[in-house]
């Protein structure tokens, strides 16, 4: 069984998405929600799988992975919508796939998401590798990662605050600032988030 949320202002794709049950008896609908506080206070109260967003209210779930070991996100984009997409993957999106997709295709998704797939359309996955290599940072820059930063990159993906990180590592909390400010550069990143994402995506580190 897979619990999914979902988090849509549209009403016809609320309505798509409240017969996902009866599509798929194997995936339970924990509840359809317009807002991310909602969203959050759900995902509080019961286990969810995955979360199934319209791409328009991706941006507010940037914040979506911090948040202990989130669920997957199943995006759903209508036409025209594609420059919304690269930003989402820091939030993290797992599935790519056009708004009008039918259930079939939908519950299918959700099933590869939970399972740890990435799924989307050829066309759109090209786009999207493309849009990131344009902003990656060289093989130079990721390989002049020290062991030492490779350690606190880790801790950061386990979620550890700079101060947690210190006291695993034994450093000082201003030597482990410092590691993380050469991170995100070397990383070619603003956040910490963002920096964790794109060392993922390149097999630096395991999530």
């Amino acid at each position: 069984m897979v619990t999914v949320a979902a988090l849509s202002v549209d009403p016809t794709l609320r309505s798509r998405l409240s017969e996902l049950p009866r599509e798929d008896p194997t995936i339970v609908l924990a509840g359809i929600v317009t807002n991310t506080s909602d969203l959050f206070d759900l995902a509080e109260k019961q286990r969810v799988d995955v979360v199934v967003v319209e791409a328009r209210l991706g941006a507010q779930l940037m914040g979506w992975r911090n948040r202990g070991k989130p669920a997957p996100l199943v995006v759903l984009w209508d036409r025209g919508e594609e420059d919304r997409l690269s930003s989402l993957l820091d939030a993290p999106a797992s599935a790519f796939l056009p708004q009008d997709a039918s259930r079939k295709t939908l519950a299918a998704a959700i099933h590869s998401v939970a399972d740890g797939f990435i799924v989307a359309p050829r066309s759109l996955l090209n786009a999207l590798i493309a849009a990131e290599e344009r902003f990656a940072p060289s093989d130079d820059q990721e390989a002049s990662l020290t062991p030492r930063e490779l350690e606190v990159l880790a801790a950061m993906a386990d979620g550890l605050s700079n101060k947690a990180i210190a006291r695993r590592l034994a450093i000082s909390f201003h030597t482990v600032k410092f590691h993380v400010a050469a991170i995100l550069e070397k990383l070619g990143a603003d956040t910490r988030t963002e920096a964790v994402t794109k060392a993922a995506q390149r097999g630096i580190v395991m999530l």
